[in-house]
Formats: structure tokens, C-alpha cells, sequence
């Protein structure tokens, strides 16, 4: 056996098991996963000192002390890890250092007493007299036997069970970097202590220590040498086609195409105005993936090695301030989500061209230090990839690079359906992506800049009457698609938004306007009023109609109209459409849905 085969096996033999015992003795499991992860690259490191020993002794020992480096553990976090035992860590967290870790190696660890006393520096006869004493004061705090609080230790390692194990080959490619950084770091911490004249000791506990440790955003993070790291990603860091493949597993997929050309401008997606993002950057990588089914199905992942986080930062927020400003024809925005994880969330974006075929893209915008990382998925028809399965793709794509950007690594990612974000011009109003495709019109909408809705409401219809006059502040946009053809002048979309003093005045408001429409079809017989429906989420809420007004013998004009109130601001949209240039009622109801999400973004 190799000495590369030799540690593998080792490593993929031991690792969850290590894993649950640093959760375990740490009582934070990203805590533990990094500080796991750290130690098997130095366990590579010393391979040929260690691996005639006890290599899994070295790997906890490595490990626990990796704890006292990171940001310490989180009382507040734990406390919403359900899926943990949190009577026993925190029963576990007021023993000593020393007890708490026996009990652990004798539990999760699987050693004997002789083995777990050798490992936390203890004589073997001490070690029986600590932990009996330990075990009998676990049993008086939980009220449990001995046999129960085992069961409840083996319990533990259920909680780490969703991290995903790096590879082999990651640890071992890290470990060589590793090596190479820590000859800088020793001199400089070395210079450090001859000008300081001094050190801090601590007992070493990650969790008694946490205010006097150092602070760092994770194990390896905010280094000084973070872009000489970046600089050395290549094509190894793009998601592998085994990982691609999860987005749909009943395709065979293959490479299409990797470019490393920094001079390429030509965009790999839908929407970016630009190729990438930074103007300047250090290396760029964008990767294409194609399946051979019959929908045409297409995977871009693109790389941006920018030559500071800040630089990343802003990159980050360009990239998906290209989506939500997104002015393609036919191109809508359908939803957005975030990926939630403890190291700082992503986005993900859902949009549809309504072109023919129907296309769906599904989009994923993730940063890991200097790096910023764009995922798109395209298919054929109006269903993409589930967004549980696209949300993992995506923090495996970061997962393939945090190790060399400085960034946060982390496998406990959930997502959620959120609102969208920020268009770039009266980001309260709605925005072009969020306007519906008319009939087999394949131009763009066009809105015109917010202007004051003090004297004019030009969102009124005659059976709303809604006036915003007492509003001073209230603005009104309208949206047109200025380059169609065969449409009629009244054709559009006004909206006017206006922020209340109180939400009592905002209620009171939206009511009248409700009131008036629900009477104009009684009132006045050339008014007919149909399709009335409401909805509400947690933030706000909003009611839609119809009205259809005889304007001369013969003649009628229709209007789809919307009140949407949130909080004490108050949003009315009107729809005026004509013959076949109109939408559905549930249609129009989705886009006073998204005016009432834009709502947030007010003054």
C-alpha cells in the first residue's frame, strides 16, 4: 500500500468518528467540523511520524486544540440545533477540560480507560478516580443511569451527520499549501513575541476560553497570504461532473467547455451585461456542462479571483444586481430563495423566458473570501431543478474552494423562499423582471423615472378614485413597451406608491379604495367590476379586480387594478390592457403580489 493509500484509508475510515468526538467535547458542531478537517491536514503533513503510532490520538489531540483558535462555540447556536441533545452538551460543558474528554473517548471515541488517560495526559490510576467522579456527577445533573447517558453520548454523533466529508485528495491538497504557509507564520508570530515581550496563556478549553482567544472567521480564514492561495486555484476547484449531475440524475452529463481566458467579454449566461463582474481580477474560470437529454439542458459555473474580499464583496452584489435588473424580452423573475448557513447566506434566483421554447434559469450567486462563484442551470420548459438539490450544488461549489480563499466552509445549509432583491432604480416600485410577457410581444418593458403623484394620480380609475394628494411624498411610475407594434396609446402599467403616517391611516385608506370598487358596479351601470381576489403574506397584503368602463356607445376601456398595502406604505396598480394584449387574473395577481415584496425597499 502507497503511503497516499495508506492515509485514505485511515482518513475515510476515521473521520466521522473523530468528527463526534470533537462535537461532542466542543459542544459546536462547525466548531468541530473545521477543526476535524484542519487536523487531518496536519495529520498528512506528519504522515511519516505519526502513522507507526496512534494517527487517530494525534488527529482528536490536533483537533481539540484547533478549537481554541476558531471563534469559540456559540451558546446561542446551540440552543437552536434542535437535533442535538442540549441538556447533555451543556451538563457536559461545566466539567473540566479533562473530564469532559475522557468521557467522551470512552463513549463516541471507542478507547478503553488506559488509552483515554494516555491521551489527555493523565496516569492511568488518576484517570479511573476522574472519571468515575465525573460519571457520577453526570448521573446526579441529568437524573439518568450510566447505561442511559451512554446511549444519550452515542446519540450525540447523530448531529454531525449531515457535513459532508471532504475528499481524500482536498485534505492532502491543502495539507501541501499548509506547509508551505506555516514557515512565514512562525517568523512573523515569532517577531511578534520578541516585540511584545510576552504571551497569553490560556487553559486551552473552547469553551471557557472564548473571550480571551483570538478572533478568526474560521480555521485557516482572513490569512495574510489568503491571495497568494486564490491565485493557485485552477480547473481542480469547478464542481466535478458527479456533482453537476445531482441536478438531474437521469441525464448523462458531460464537459462542454472550460476557459480560463481573462480577456473573454462575451457573457456565459442570460441577463449579465458583462462576462464577469470584476473589472480587474486576478484569474477567472468558467466551466460548461451539457446533458443529453432532449430539453437542452446547460450548467455554467463561473470563478472570479478577485485581488481583495472587498473587491469580492462588490462583485457579489454586481452579479445579482445584473439579475434583478435582468431587461430581456419575455424574461420574468419567478422566484427567489436563500440559502441559509452559519458562515453568511447565498441567493438563489428563478426566472423564465417566455420566449419560444420556454426556457427556465436557475441561478446561484455564492463568495468565499476573495472569490466570487456564479452557478447557472438552463432548461427547455417551465420546471428547472429542485431547489433543495440546486441550493447543495451550490454550497459544493464553494465547499471546492473555501479551503483556498479564505472563506467560511460549512455543510449545514438549509434554504428558504425569500423576497427579491433590490433593482438598482426605485428599487420600491416594481421592476422590468417583474413584468408579465404580452401576447407574442418580444420587446422589452420600458419604465420611466418615479415622478411625484402629489397632483395626478395617473393609477386612478374612475371607479377607485384613489388620491394620494394629502401623500406629499407620494410618486407614481408608469411602464410601457415603447417598440411593440399594433399596441393601442392607453396600453401600460401606472403604479403609485405613497408612504402614510401610521398604518392605522394606510388601512383606513386601502379601505375606501376596496369600498369604492366593490360599489361602482351598483353605482354606476355602464361599470361592470369582476375577477375580484385578495392575498396576504406575513409582510403584506393586497386585493385585485377587474373593471370595465363604458367610455363612449358601444365602447369600453378595462382596467386590471390593485391595492396592496404594507405596513403604512400603500402601492396602486393599474393594468390597462386591449383585445388580446392582456393577462390572466392570476397573472396580474402575482405582479401586485411582487409591487407588494417591492414595498420594502421604501424610504
Amino acid at each position: 500500500m502507497t503511503r497516499v493509500d495508506e492515509f485514505n484509508s485511515f482518513y475515510t475510515s476515521t473521520f466521522s468518528q473523530a468528527l463526534q468526538v470533537m462535537y461532542a467535547v466542543s459542544g459546536d458542531r462547525q466548531v468541530a467540523f473545521e477543526s476535524t478537517v484542519d487536523a487531518y491536514r496536519r495529520a498528512w503533513r506528519d504522515w511519516s511520524k505519526i502513522r507507526e503510532g496512534n494517527p487517530l490520538a494525534y488527529v482528536r489531540n490536533e483537533a481539540w486544540k484547533l478549537t481554541g483558535l476558531s471563534r469559540g462555540t456559540h451558546p446561542l447556536r446551540r440552543k437552536h440545533e434542535e437535533d442535538s441533545d442540549i441538556q447533555l452538551l451543556e451538563a457536559l460543558g461545566e466539567m473540566t477540560v479533562t473530564d469532559r474528554r475522557l468521557i467522551v473517548l470512552m463513549t463516541l471515541g471507542n478507547t478503553d480507560l488506559e488509552e483515554a488517560s494516555q491521551e489527555v495526559n493523565l496516569p492511568a490510576e488518576e484517570g479511573i478516580e476522574s472519571v468515575t467522579n465525573a460519571l457520577a456527577a453526570l448521573e446526579t445533573k441529568l437524573g439518568q443511569s450510566i447505561d442511559e447517558i451512554e446511549r444519550r453520548m452515542n446519540g450525540l454523533g447523530q448531529a454531525t451527520a449531515s457535513f459532508q466529508q471532504p475528499t481524500p485528495a482536498t485534505i492532502r491538497k491543502a495539507a501541501k499549501r499548509g506547509r508551505q504557509r506555516n514557515t512565514v507564520i512562525l517568523v512573523a508570530a515569532s517577531v511578534a513575541l520578541a516585540i511584545g515581550g510576552g504571551f497569553i496563556v490560556t487553559e486551552g478549553d473552547a469553551l471557557d476560553s472564548r473571550a480571551s482567544l483570538p478572533y478568526r472567521e474560521k480555521i485557516g480564514a482572513e490569512r495574510t497570504d489568503v491571495v497568494l492561495d486564490a491565485e493557485n486555484i485552477d480547473s481542480g476547484n469547478l464542481l466535478t461532473l458527479e456533482q453537476v449531475g445531482q441536478l438531474d440524475v437521469q441525464s448523462v452529463w458531460s464537459v462542454e467547455n472550460t476557459d480560463e481566458n481573462i480577456d473573454n467579454t462575451t457573457p456565459y449566461a442570460t441577463c449579465p451585461v458583462k462576462r464577469f463582474a470584476d473589472s480587474d481580477p486576478l484569474k477567472v474560470l468558467v466551466r460548461t456542462w451539457t446533458a443529453n437529454g432532449k430539453d437542452k439542458e446547460r450548467v455554467a459555473q463561473a470563478i472570479e479571483v478577485s485581488r481583495s474580499t472587498k473587491i469580492a464583496d462588490a462583485a457579489y452584489r454586481r452579479l445579482v444586481r445584473w439579475y434583478s435588473d435582468c431587461q430581456h424580452p419575455r424574461v420574468q423573475l419567478v422566484d427567489s430563495y436563500s440559502v441559509k448557513r452559519p458562515a453568511g447566506d447565498f441567493q438563489i434566483l428563478l426566472l423564465r423566458s417566455h420566449s419560444t421554447p420556454v426556457r427556465t434559469f436557475t441561478v446561484g450567486f455564492s463568495h468565499s473570501g476573495n472569490v466570487t462563484s456564479t452557478l447557472v442551470h438552463e432548461v427547455d420548459g417551465a420546471i428547472g431543478p429542485r431547489i433543495g438539490s440546486f441550493a447543495r450544488t451550490l454550497n459544493n461549489s464553494v465547499s471546492r474552494l473555501c479551503a483556498d480563499t479564505g472563506g467560511n466552509c460549512t455543510d449545514l445549509i438549509s434554504y428558504q423562499r425569500t423576497e427579491p432583491p433590490r433593482t438598482s432604480e426605485d428599487p420600491a416600485f416594481l421592476g422590468i423582471v417583474d413584468l408579465p410577457p404580452i401576447a407574442e410581444i418580444d420587446r422589452v418593458w420600458v419604465g420611466v423615472k418615479a415622478f411625484s403623484a402629489a397632483k395626478v394620480n395617473p393609477a386612478a380609475t374612475g371607479c377607485d378614485r384613489a388620491d394620494f394628494s394629502a401623500i406629499k411624498t407620494a410618486k407614481s411610475k408608469l411602464f410601457v413597451i415603447p417598440q411593440a407594434k399594433d399596441l393601442p396609446k392607453e396600453f401600460g402599467v401606472a403604479e403609485t406608491i405613497g408612504h402614510f403616517p401610521s398604518e392605522k391611516l394606510a388601512k383606513e385608506f386601502v379601505q375606501t379604495i376596496s369600498d369604492r370598487v366593490n360599489e361602482c358596479g351598483v353605482k354606476n351601470l355602464t361599470a361592470e367590476v369582476d375577477q375580484r381576489d385578495s392575498f396576504r403574506t406575513t409582510q403584506y397584503v393586497g386585493k385585485t379586480w377587474r373593471i370595465s368602463l363604458e367610455v363612449t356607445k358601444g365602447h369600453r376601456i378595462t382596467f386590471r387594478g390593485a391595492i396592496i398595502r404594507r405596513g403604512s406604505d400603500v402601492a396602486q396598480v393599474t393594468f390597462t390592457p386591449s383585445g388580446k394584449f392582456d393577462v390572466s387574473s392570476k397573472v396580474f395577481e402575482a405582479v401586485a403580489a411582487r409591487a407588494g415584496a417591492r414595498l420594502r425597499f421604501g424610504e
